[in-house]
């Protein structure tokens, strides 16, 4: 018995130990991984009601929730998904806020049946395999009518939902491995709780838990409420797992190992790998740089078509003229055009004027900056390398906004350049679609890069703010 009382009491003291630690960093962690999953989720949610894919739930607030419980993963009939879904999705919104704005992150808290409805909350969309094939019905619904923007032509929109579906699968992730981290911690604390309540109150033997173990198991489940408590839950594989650490044989060397183990836990030093960021920013550097190859094929072509526009609409004595104006240097650098830019905010038209020979020039400029940036012995390449990570940062944005101003106006000038020129000649005319479309790919690979920057740094500042770094 004294051996049993010592077992128990150091039992005990590892556990408040590891109740601690829990409340104080992993718990913390737990929450803050939830907000930054939910706030990824809700980037996907509030663009797909702004596209009007799906409609929000007007009866959402009146819900009344006291536990986390996912939503319905029942069928639905093809005629009614949209609506059931968008239902659907309303109530996983409304849950994930009341995870955030109401939970209790505490050990004393989530107990196990509430780290398994954490689990089913998180994992309601499989994120993990999220795909128009998937066999789970929400799944399956929600990863079609995603597919409407990823397919599209909205490439911030694009970038956004490919961003955060990465940012809500690596989150999910960490929080399943957090709450088990949490449910290892609970599973010992109920089997602390069996030992030191309806074991002790019934003096069941370790005899008896060996040579009769379903009698001794039947004896417990027959007093369980009124030792325990309605609210208790029957674990009996875990009581089994009492019956083998009573054992005679390897009975000691399971406790002792049960002990050595959650003193370790307690005790050792997360040995975190880290994570060099600055690196994740040239790694979007280096990507941006493989845009110079597209981009100066694009100019190359917009400049023969002007040419070709030129050529067509010149005179013999404009052309005369213009070559006196060349050697006296007094060419005019200007060639005013309209032209219809396409604006996806607005997903409208609107005519605007350019200067087009300032446009060209613009293009080849900004071309040769991008194309500096694969030279490690650049000027510009080199500058980066000392500047600051917000100087780094703000490169890349810049860079991305110019080049996505640039190419909106390629095919717009084309479509000037054919209007200029007749009819025999337009079958000379080059087009540039296939390279305004490889650089807006590689655009939104850079975007993703610069974003999980962003959201590491918002990671560890949160962090910081809590403490836990």
């Amino acid at each position: 018995m004294e051996a049993g009382s010592d077992f128990l009491s150091k039992l005990e003291t590892a556990l408040e130990q590891q109740r601690e630690s829990f409340d104080n960093k992993e718990l913390i962690e737990l929450k803050e991984t939830i907000r930054l999953f939910t706030s990824a989720f809700e980037g996907i949610y509030n663009l797909l009601l702004k596209k009007g894919l799906i409609s929000e739930d007007p009866y959402k607030y009146e819900q009344k929730i006291s536990e986390i419980t996912p939503p319905s993963t029942n069928p639905v009939l093809d005629s009614d998904k949209i609506n059931t879904i968008s239902q659907r999705l309303s109530q996983y919104d409304f849950q994930l806020d009341f995870l955030n704005s109401f939970y209790q992150f505490s050990a004393d808290f989530i107990t196990m049946p509430r780290i398994k409805r954490l689990i089913l909350l998180i994992n309601w969309i499989k994120w993990s395999n999220f795909s128009e094939a998937s066999t789970e019905t929400n799944t399956k619904i929600l990863a079609e009518i995603v597919g409407k923007i990823t397919q599209g032509t909205d490439q911030i929109s694009v970038s956004l939902v490919n961003d955060s579906l990465k940012r809500i699968k690596e989150l999910s992730r960490k929080i399943v491995t957090l709450s088990k981290a949490i449910s290892q911690y609970q599973r010992e604390k109920y089997k602390f709780d069996i030992r030191s309540s309806i074991i002790i109150q019934l003096d069941i033997s370790p005899a008896d838990m060996q040579s009769k173990q379903e009698d001794t198991l039947l004896t417990i489940k027959r007093n369980f409420i009124k030792i325990m408590g309605k609210g208790f839950p029957f674990y009996a594989e875990l009581i089994k797992e009492i019956f083998a650490e009573e054992a005679v044989t390897d009975g000691e060397i399971l406790k002792s190992r049960l002990i050595d183990r959650l003193l370790v836990e307690n005790v050792k030093k997360e040995v975190k790998k880290e994570i060099n960021y600055r690196q994740l920013l040239m790694n979007a550097v280096r990507t941006l740089s493989t845009i110079a190859i597209p981009l100066e094929q694009a100019i190359k072509k917009l400049e023969f078509n002007n040419a070709l526009s030129e050529e067509r609409r010149l005179s013999f004595s404009d052309k005369f003229r213009l070559w006196i104006m060349n050697l006296s240097g007094k060419e005019k650098n200007t060639k005013i055009i309209e032209i219809d830019v396409f604006d996806e905010r607005l997903s409208k038209s609107k005519t605007v004027r350019i200067n087009l020979i300032r446009y060209l020039e613009d293009v080849n400029k900004k071309m040769r900056v991008i194309r500096s940036l694969s030279n490690k012995v650049s000027t510009t390449t080199r500058k980066l390398e000392t500047a600051s990570e917000d100087a780094v940062l703000n490169f890349i944005t810049k860079s991305i906004e110019d080049i996505y101003v640039i190419i909106n106006k390629m095919d717009p000038v084309n479509i000037y350049f054919k209007s200029e020129i007749g009819r025999e000649q337009r079958s000379s005319l080059k087009g540039v679609k296939i390279e305004v479309t490889t650089i807006k790919n590689i655009l939104v690979k850079t975007n993703q890069k610069r974003h999980e920057y962003i959201s590491r740094m918002e990671e560890i500042e949160q962090m910081k703010k809590l403490g836990v770094l």
